[in-house]
């Protein structure tokens, strides 16, 4: 009951001008000692008025504890009541001339439109989201990429959404959108990358899109002759990739072409530097979201131009050659797709496993994790097991003379997601029909997992559990590794990730 009367005695305070500003830092020390439950049964949306008058200032003090208190406390309003009795003042906070006003707006905004009440509300109020694109335009990036992530989400909750944004009409934010186009060109890259996350919803959403003629200028840029403009358009088309309802328009304009043609110019074109990393990504995420099959058909030459650039000394190319191998072999098809180029695909994952090994900490992170990815048993096609074994260990080989050795090594590195990932990488191993005996190969391989001294770090505790588990639950377990350490896994287990062994201490007492 105290805690009730204490904050509507300070929001009544708030009233008078003269006393706002330490009655605002009272009203910090307060709700950021009452429980936040205590403070959600008595603050109400229209409580908050009083607070949203205190930033028509231009005393930095007050406006930084209102925003204070204002993040505490907007949180815990239901979404519906702030944007049904609080929209004038979002607006107002929105068009405020301080950073920290605006960004908190637009947090309110993400809290109003994770509510299906709350989204619908803001659907009503097409001139809150007039004032969010003008932000889009902001020279203060921080401002701007919080509206595009806004605009983003927000057009991607509903087709309601979505056609209050983009529709041609008067309530339309259409309009708005290409009118902060025209600014410069970092904002229309804003403004296409709204459009490209909204698209990726469902064919609906890009249909949607597409009638506003914003895609079609993208691909439009693409197209030309401005190779900086090329390296952004690259990067969004690779996210619009990943959408399997977008694949036929990708074909119908010419992008696809258009990647082809740039994959193809790549080794000659002294730029490609830049643009190549995002045209890697559009050909594995239509791998990924279609089957690389389709990839391979529209372009048979693509595993090679991946295997050429995998040795590369650029770092970019090298990493993202890698990152697309890893998406192709994860599934079956890849897989048998990847192992049919023969010495090519042996010499590629040769040069994975080197960069596995001795690359830079980025480099040989993302290297296991490729590796992973090209192991990983693949259950769409358990009829074909015999052929993914022997595609499988074929790689597994290329690690190194002690593939399994090699693996212990990443798990003992300085460096935790070295450590992680390699753990990772043994469990990959112990899930493959030919894991187990690998495994049992290597003398030191049980001690070492069994031993909880050799790991202090919660996420390589838990790596190193999930190894052992995999290795506990296999049906073969016991047959492979022997009764008596089969049981030594499996009271591992039980114990769980993060058992102590309790120390014997003996006191004796003084004489």
């Amino acid at each position: 009951m105290a805690g009730v009367q204490s904050i509507t005695r300070l929001m009544e305070k708030l009233s008078i001008s003269s006393e706002r500003p330490q009655t605002l830092v009272e009203m910090k020390s307060f709700v950021t000692s009452v429980p936040s439950s205590t403070l959600k049964n008595v603050v109400k949306a229209n409580d908050l008025l009083a607070l949203f008058e205190c930033i028509n200032t231009e005393n930095k003090e007050q406006i930084e504890n209102t925003c204070f208190i204002l993040s505490i406390l907007l949180p815990i309003v239901d979404p519906f009541e702030i944007i049904t009795y609080l929209s004038a003042s979002l607006q107002v906070g929105l068009e405020h001339p301080n950073q920290e006003v605006k960004l908190l707006a637009l947090k309110e905004l993400n809290h109003i439109i994770s509510t299906p009440e709350g989204a619908r509300a803001l659907c009503e109020s097409p001139e809150i989201v007039k004032l969010v694109i003008k932000l889009v335009a902001e020279d203060e990036e921080l401002i701007a990429l919080a509206a595009v992530r806004f605009l983003s989400d927000y057009g991607s909750i509903s087709p309601m959404a979505a056609r209050m944004m983009l529709a041609e009409g008067t309530d339309s934010n259409l309009n708005d959108l290409k009118e902060a186009m025209q600014k410069n060109s970092v904002v229309r890259y804003r403004v296409y990358e709204i459009i490209c996350d909204i698209q990726s919803q469902s064919e609906e959403m890009l249909n949607l899109c597409l009638d506003t003629g914003i895609i079609a200028d993208l691909v439009k840029e693409l197209l030309g002759d401005d190779v900086l403009s090329m390296v952004t358009c690259c990067a969004m088309l690779a996210n619009m990739a990943s959408s399997q309802h977008s694949f036929n328009y990708l074909v119908q304009s010419g992008v696809v072409s258009k990647m082809t043609e740039l994959l193809k110019d790549s080794q000659e074109n002294p730029l490609s530097s830049l643009y190549i990393p995002g045209v890697i990504r559009f050909f594995g995420n239509l791998c990924l979201y279609n089957g690389p099959k389709v990839v391979v058909d529209i372009y048979p030459v693509f595993c090679h131009i991946l295997f050429d650039l995998i040795k590369s000394s650029e770092q970019s190319k090298k990493l993202v050659a890698m990152e697309t191998i890893g998406v192709v072999g994860e599934s079956f098809e890849g897989k048998s797709l990847l192992y049919d180029q023969g010495k090519r695909c042996t010499e590629a994952v040769k040069e994975i496993c080197h960069v596995m090994c001795h690359g830079s900490e980025d480099l040989r992170f993302r290297a296991v994790r490729t590796m992973r990815q090209l192991l990983t048993p693949s259950k769409e096609n358990e009829d074909q097991t015999d052929q993914i074994n022997d595609i499988t260990v074929s790689w597994f080989q290329q690690i190194s003379l002690d593939p399994v050795d090699t693996i212990i090594g990443l798990c003992k590195q300085p460096f935790t997601d070295i450590r992680c990932s390699g753990f990772r990488l043994l469990q990959t191993v112990a899930e493959c029909n030919w894991g187990l005996p690998a495994l049992v190969e290597v003398p030191t391989l049980t001690e070492f997992l069994l031993d909880r001294s050799t790991e202090t770090e919660k996420p390589c505790k838990e790596a190193k559990f999930d190894v052992v588990k995999t290795i506990a639950m296999a049906p073969s377990s016991a047959s492979i590794f022997g009764n008596q350490n089969y049981l030594r896994f499996r009271h591992f287990v039980n114990e769980g990730p993060f058992y102590v062994e309790a120390s014997l201490s003996v006191a004796i007492e003084d004489a």
